[in-house]
């Protein structure tokens, strides 16, 4: 596992890395799949906000906590990571049993959600400007997987590539809750 320190605004001191290493290193016993773990540490005024984000195997889960004290914003940012991989874990194993008891039973196919068109017209702008630009990596994974990815970063979409449909596809929430499915078709 390689952990990846940066500061922003403030220098990361020994006692931080001494304090964070082997917290990290015990977010082993949850997944043997994570490979690189970055916390970001960063001042702003007399607040301390610090990041954590896991790849562990192509899925990413982040952690984010603000307060006076480096060190407790590193603690609670870090709690929140831990019951994102819990969750993570249980839901593969869920998974892993509900997947062998459907071949078990011998039925296939797996149902996935409606697609659904949520679209609105959007308010038109004089000057459309760019500040950032992404290039994930898309893994092959089905929209639930997508959609528990999605809910670990705190976004409100992501992009993934299904492996069922073999096209690129979007999950996003919706405003009622619930989680729409945007497959587009070249045309």
């Amino acid at each position: 596992m390689r952990i990846d320190y940066q500061g922003r605004n403030i220098p990361i001191t020994n006692v931080f890395r001494h304090h964070a290493n082997p917290r990290i290193e015990g977010l082993g016993q949850y997944s043997d799949r994570i490979t690189d773990v970055k916390i970001v540490a960063s001042q702003q005024r007399h607040l301390f906000t610090v990041e954590i984000t896991i790849n562990a195997d192509g899925t990413l889960i982040r952690g984010e906590d603000r307060s006076a004290e480096i060190l407790s914003s590193f603690d609670r940012a870090l709690d929140r990571v831990e019951r994102q991989l819990r969750r993570y874990k249980d839901k593969l194993i869920d998974r892993g049993r509900r997947d062998r008891a459907e071949d078990d039973e011998s039925t296939t196919g797996k149902s996935t959600p409606a697609q659904q068109d949520d679209a609105e017209s959007a308010a038109e702008q004089d000057e459309i400007k760019i500040v950032r630009t992404k290039s994930p990596v898309l893994k092959p994974m089905t929209p639930e997987e997508a959609a528990l990815q999605m809910d670990m970063l705190g976004h409100d979409f992501f992009v993934f590539f299904n492996g069922q449909t073999e096209r690129v596809g979007v999950v996003y929430k919706r405003r009622d809750g619930d989680y729409g499915l945007i497959e587009p078709e070249i045309g």
